[in-house]
């Protein structure tokens, strides 16, 4: 099969006719005379006059020839063409279905339009010249279950064209398997069992892989044809923000909060004297970025403080580049007022620092940033777990006998929920009682079993190189600061299964032996610390160094009960707020990402059981597709209006912009076959053939054929 890039050059053709017309005005160019000599020449004329009419014939064809091939080379000849002409004018009626990719790679632009840009108007010249007799339907890959538009006839154009117009960009990742099977379901309800697919995309490697296998086998039964439109280009330079993530267990109002940025340079420059904007609550602040060299990433620490408690907003964002929509980063954060720690004191006093915690009361009533930032309880062992008292963020048993069988389930229950647990031990504590409650099972809160206490002289403790780490701080400190730390007493516990992914043994005394000093464990999405030495001076001197407060308080921030950052979601996953309230929940509205118009929601009761807050009411956002926050705002009863935000970034696998090779492409889909097409600038390239073009082989015929015509005529003209 053969068609034309350029088809009306091959009219071009006809002057081939040229020649011939020549040769026959000549033929009548001169009028015979007979001249009386010429009679004694035409026996020798007659004999040679069969062989020069072959030879004028032959020179003829030649030229015509010269002619034919140059037009025909002019016009551009392409063997096996892949033009959507021929894909939609063909057989009988069919439902055409049209898949823009929206996908946030889609974006990516240099010195030419975006990707998105070109696929749009591709999807509009096709849906243009559109066959009255056709049904079309128009997906986007975002959301490939719920079409733009179904089963519209292809002569409402104004319908399709609108369609196509109303389809915009998504920070959404393309997972193809997921898409082909949502388009899929759509196949299946079409009208018409002709079923053609059209596919405009970009062709990044991410999303496919082998899990489109099945359908596309299934599409190859049922004899569903398969056109993919490829609108990308091979250019993959970009700078993308692929991170942003809280490093402190624990954000409090007023207090530097630590947070980290992953930016991954993926162009050929190296990333020098570039500056980003860090905002929170939209208040701007330029970061300079170190240097980053091509094919590289680097984190970039980032300090943060938050005003006040309640919701903020942080966001990072990098220069603008090729691919812009992977060039910032939200955080949705709910800021805490303060932390809550309660001390049990096991071995009580009323001489100054002669009680258990006295010692670790004085360095958490320092705060973090403001007076209130750490609010510190003493409870004694009887009722420290009182359901009537708030639920503390860290709870420090300091040689404590031993908890009741009911409080060590009530342990178990809040450290699985988060709350932070620290264990001092001392003389007065039980150790096979402690073994027995809180080393059971297959959670326990012990991250060791205990064995006794062991008297010792031990000068110093070693903190192991972790990160992250509850006291990694310490690591900064100079080595002779923790080297004259002196103990008397330590308890002697199990040596962790090296196994055990959930125990680290975080410092060791500096004894033979070197035991453990300060043991993790995670408990659900709580943090256990055991130190194996006393809270005060009764079995070291490590309370009275200055180190001894860093300690602690960075041992606090661990593993207090952590800021919950779950309003901050991947592009396209759903977002709802259950408001609960013995309130009347109305008036539930969302401002989008960029501040557009504000939008009306649905607050739909849950059911279910009702806790002290009274019954659960949710409020879904139906569209998250677009990067940015979400903010809701609600009425509730004479409570007033409540707020709350949430963050929908980018997903970090649209940010890889490499390519899928055909050849690959074609072997994930088989047995499906295949057509792929390239489209250029203009969407209407798409009606024009993309096949294999012959020009280099018809240029080197056309040279070789006049090389041939000027040789001939030379040996004719010498030959009369």
């Amino acid at each position: 099969m053969m068609s034309f890039l350029s088809p009306l050059l091959a009219w071009g053709a006809l002057l081939g006719a040229i020649p011939i017309i020549i040769h026959l005005l000549n033929r009548r160019k001169f009028r015979r005379v007979d001249w009386a000599p010429m009679r004694y020449l035409k026996l020798t004329v007659q004999r040679n006059r069969r062989r020069i009419q072959i030879e004028q014939l032959l020179l003829l064809l030649l030229r015509v020839a010269a002619m034919v091939l140059l037009f025909f080379y002019l016009a551009r000849p392409v063997v096996n063409p892949t033009g959507l002409e021929g894909w939609l004018g063909s057989g009988g009626r069919s439902s055409q279905v049209v898949l823009i990719d929206d996908s946030l790679s889609m974006g990516f632009g240099t010195a030419s339009a975006p990707a998105f840009g070109q696929a749009k108007e591709a999807a509009a010249a096709l849906v243009a010249s559109a066959r009255p007799e056709d049904r079309f339907t128009i997906l986007a890959t975002s959301a490939p279950r719920a079409p733009v538009i179904h089963e519209v006839e292809g002569s409402r154009r104004e319908d399709l064209a609108g369609a196509v117009a109303s389809v915009a960009p998504s920070a959404v990742h393309a997972s193809w398997p997921l898409v082909l099977e949502g388009v899929d379901e759509v196949l299946r309800s079409c009208t018409y069992p002709t079923r053609q697919l059209t596919i405009l995309t970009d062709l990044r490697r991410s999303g496919w892989d082998a899990g489109v296998a099945p359908v596309a086998a299934r599409w190859a039964e049922q004899g569903v044809q398969v056109r993919i439109i490829d609108v990308g280009i091979d250019d993959s330079a970009n700078v993308a923000l692929r991170s942003m993530t809280s490093l402190d267990r624990t954000i409090l109002a007023g207090a530097e909060s630590r947070w980290e940025a992953e930016i991954r340079n993926d162009s050929p420059r190296l990333l020098s004297g570039v500056k980003a904007v860090l905002r929170v609550d939209d208040k701007p602040t330029e970061v300079r970025l170190p240097e980053i060299a091509p094919g590289q990433t680097a984190r970039i620490p980032l300090t943060v403080q938050f005003p006040g408690a309640g919701p903020h907003d942080l966001s990072l964002e990098l220069p603008e580049d090729g691919l812009p929509g992977d060039n910032r980063r939200w955080a949705a954060v709910p800021v805490k007022d303060s932390l809550l720690v309660r001390l049990v004191d096991g071995d009580p006093s009323t001489e100054p620092f002669g009680s258990e915690v006295d010692y670790l009361a004085a360095p958490m009533s320092i705060g973090v940033g403001s007076a209130e930032a750490w609010r510190v309880e003493v409870a004694n062992e009887v009722d420290f777990l009182n359901p009537r008292l708030d639920t503390p963020d860290v709870l420090v048993l300091a040689n404590v006998a031993a908890p009741t069988p009911e409080q060590a389930d009530r342990i178990l229950k809040l450290v699985k929920a988060g709350m932070g647990l620290m264990i001092y031990t001392g003389s007065k504590l039980d150790a096979g009682l402690y073994n027995e409650l809180l080393y059971r099972g297959k959670d326990p809160v012990l991250p060791v079993r205990l064995k006794g206490p062991v008297d010792g002289d031990i000068r110093g403790v070693i903190i192991e190189a972790l990160r992250p780490s509850p006291i990694e701080k310490l690591l900064e400190l100079k080595t002779t600061a923790l080297e004259r730390v002196a103990v008397r007493q330590i308890m002697a516990v199990d040596e962790p299964v090296a196994e055990d992914g959930q125990v680290r043994v975080l410092a060791r005394w500096n004894d033979p032996g070197r035991s453990p000093a300060v043991i993790e464990r995670v408990v659900g999405e709580g943090r256990v610390l055991l130190w194996t030495t006393t809270a005060d001076r009764a079995g070291n001197d490590w309370p009275i160094e200055p180190s001894f407060v860093l300690a602690v308080r960075e041992a606090v921030r661990g593993t207090a009960r952590p800021t919950r950052l779950e309003n901050n979601v991947t592009a396209g996953d759903p977002i709802r707020e259950v408001v609960r309230s013995d309130q009347q929940v109305a008036n539930a509205r969302l401002i989008p990402p960029g501040g557009g118009e504000p939008r009306d929601l649905t607050a739909s009761p849950m059911g279910g059981p009702t806790d002290e807050r009274g019954p659960a009411v949710a409020i879904d956002v139906p569209d998250t597709r677009q990067a940015g926050l979400y903010r809701l705002t609600w009425d509730e009863g004479p409570l007033g209006t409540q707020q709350d935000a949430y963050a929908a970034n980018p997903d970090a696998r649209e940010s890889d912009l490499g390519r899928i090779a055909e050849p690959d492409l074609k072997a994930m889909l088989k047995p499906l076959e295949v057509e792929i097409a390239s489209a250029g600038k203009d969407g209407a390239d798409l009606f024009s053939p993309t096949g294999r073009e012959i020009w280099h082989e018809l240029a080197w015929g056309l040279f070789g054929l006049l090389i041939v015509e000027s040789i001939f005529a030379t040996w004719v003209g010498r030959s009369r």
